[in-house]
């Protein structure tokens, strides 16, 4: 009788192994999908950015999202942000392309590092590329990514 009941949670123990193995190769599976999504999603808005197309810039931000450009205050909220990027998008900053450096996520958290070059047009009316670094943090919500924050700064030095 004791060797059915030991065998019985041996088996049961073999079988909950078993079922925490297929949950860790699912969770692996969507850390994968996050990034796959994450760049694609990187990618198209490049190239909004590019084609000028504002509302699809904009549209992949959270609606509590917080935008931290360099040498300003934070902006709150998607429809501040739209108001914002609407100056950088008209006076013809263009030629935008990341280069995702690595993409991690917690859960329905995720976080892209990389680097970033654009074309500037100058008072002049002349183009000087700039290039720098970004850290964005995106939220999964209601099954989509969106952006929770975005950081950027240039590797360029300030101009008088």
């Amino acid at each position: 009788m004791r060797e059915a009941y030991h065998e019985i949670h041996r088996q049961e123990r073999a079988k909950s192994g078993q079922r925490r193995t297929a949950r860790t190769t699912r969770k692996s599976a969507k850390t994968g999908n996050a990034a796959v999504t994450i760049r694609q999603i990187g990618n198209e808005w490049a190239r909004h950015w590019n084609a000028g197309v504002l509302d699809k810039v904009v549209a992949v931000y959270a609606p509590d999202a917080v935008y931290l450009p360099p040498h300003h205050e934070a902006i709150h909220g998607r429809e501040a942000i739209r108001a914002y990027l609407r100056g950088p998008i008209s006076h013809g900053a263009s030629d935008l392309a990341f280069e995702v450096t690595y993409i991690r996520q917690a859960g329905d958290v995720a976080w892209d590092v990389g680097t970033y070059r654009v074309s500037v047009r100058l008072n002049d009316q002349t183009k000087k590329e700039d290039h720098g670094k970004y850290l964005t943090v995106w939220k999964r919500m209601n099954a989509k990514w969106l952006i929770a924050a975005d950081a950027w700064s240039s590797d360029l030095p300030v101009s008088p």
